[in-house]
């Protein structure tokens, strides 16, 4: 842009750019507009201004043979069936690595998707668990690969920019995670509920580097305890027996997956109702069924996509020989993808600026 043109008037201009992808390649123009979208109040009022336009991306880890580097060992698939109930140990899982593929979530689907840099602190990581995203940020929960000084973390990453911050947690079963982006602020928040004895709580924000304790309404006094707004389930969802559930959602919606099973000639047909929870204008929640998905197992749903097409992990052994595959809702048939491996896992984000005038760091308890 021409230096005739003040920079006020130039930053003017660039605050009415949208697109992410765009604003990074401005960063190298010159070092005044570096400064400028690097800065946090920028960064706050383009995520503020603009996220409910952003495009979507899935992001999906998986596993496959290793090709030479990023080699993980047999002890990351055990951690795995502690936090799924699902075992994948295998004679040469010394030979596996860990992959990440972004898809962008718009008409092109599937054939727009790119490799995202993994920066060290994913690196650290022993087959993470994604506990959510919120404003382009996605939060993976897990351990260290270090045997002798292992350590529990939670990872902020960013997975269009590349750029991340480890936060270390205490290691105790009794510790419950959630994480968010304050939509005011746009400032990204972890949730650490303890239920030991009385139940304590704490909110770290990014911003602050640190954590502060806040009040508990109520203790939960056991793990079984009841709170909030009853729901009517369907008839088909409450007290029944011999079904399986599982929990989603579409479009920050909850959806409840519900499995079953029917034998005919003495060949097993699983399928899976898909229903979506309903709040406005009715009374009190309840749910709606969607769609039905045929020959589906158990915990092979791994997401959806925002038009509510099912993204589905269909490995049929306990090789590596899976594909990613899509649910068409109007053709009603099953789609690969062209991802191959196993253990898929998946979470939708937006792009988003947030980290970038961050460096990857790990912040110790």
């Amino acid at each position: 842009m021409s230096d005739d043109i003040p920079f006020e008037l130039q930053a003017e201009i660039i605050n009415r750019v949208h697109p992410v992808k765009s604003l990074i390649r401005f960063r190298s123009v010159s070092k005044q507009w570096k400064s400028l979208i690097d800065s946090s109040e920028f960064i706050t009022h383009h995520t503020l201004n603009n996220n409910k336009t952003q495009p979507q991306h899935l992001l999906v880890r998986y596993i496959t043979r290793a090709t030479g580097h990023r080699v993980v060992s047999a002890d990351a698939y055990l951690l795995e069936e502690k936090y799924t109930g699902h075992r994948f140990v295998s004679a040469d899982a010394c030979l596996l690595e860990e992959k990440y593929v972004s898809i962008v979530d718009d008409d092109s689907f599937p054939h727009h998707k790119f490799s995202p840099v993994v920066p060290p602190t994913i690196k650290l990581f022993v087959c993470p668990l994604m506990l959510d995203c919120s404003h382009g940020l996605v939060c993976l929960l897990g351990y260290t690969r270090d045997r002798v000084n292992r350590k529990k973390l939670v990872v902020v990453w960013n997975p269009l920019i590349g750029k991340s911050v480890g936060i270390e947690i205490p290691d105790r079963g009794d510790i419950v995670i959630g994480f968010g982006v304050c939509p005011k602020t746009s400032d990204a928040k972890i949730v650490k509920i303890s239920r030991f004895v009385e139940a304590t709580a704490e909110v770290f924000t990014l911003s602050s580097g640190a954590w502060r304790s806040v009040p508990m309404n109520k203790p939960l006094k056991s793990k079984s305890e009841e709170f909030g707004e009853a729901i009517d389930f369907p008839y088909n969802l409450a007290g029944r027996s011999g079904r399986l559930y599982d929990m989603s959602k579409i479009n920050n919606s909850l959806v409840v997956l519900s499995h079953h099973c029917i034998v005919t000639n003495s060949t097993p047909k699983p399928f899976c109702d898909v229903l979506m929870m309903l709040k406005n204008g009715v009374p009190k929640p309840s749910f709606t069924k969607l769609f039905t998905v045929n020959d589906v197992r158990v915990n092979s749903m791994i997401g959806f996509r925002k038009n509510g097409q099912p993204i589905m992990d269909r490995t049929k052994t306990h090789g590596y020989d899976g594909e990613l595959e899509v649910y068409d809702l109007c053709s009603e048939r099953i789609n690969g993808l062209g991802i191959y491996g196993s253990l898929f896992r998946m979470s939708s984000y937006k792009e988003s600026l947030l980290l970038l005038n961050h460096s990857d760091s790990i912040i110790h308890s």
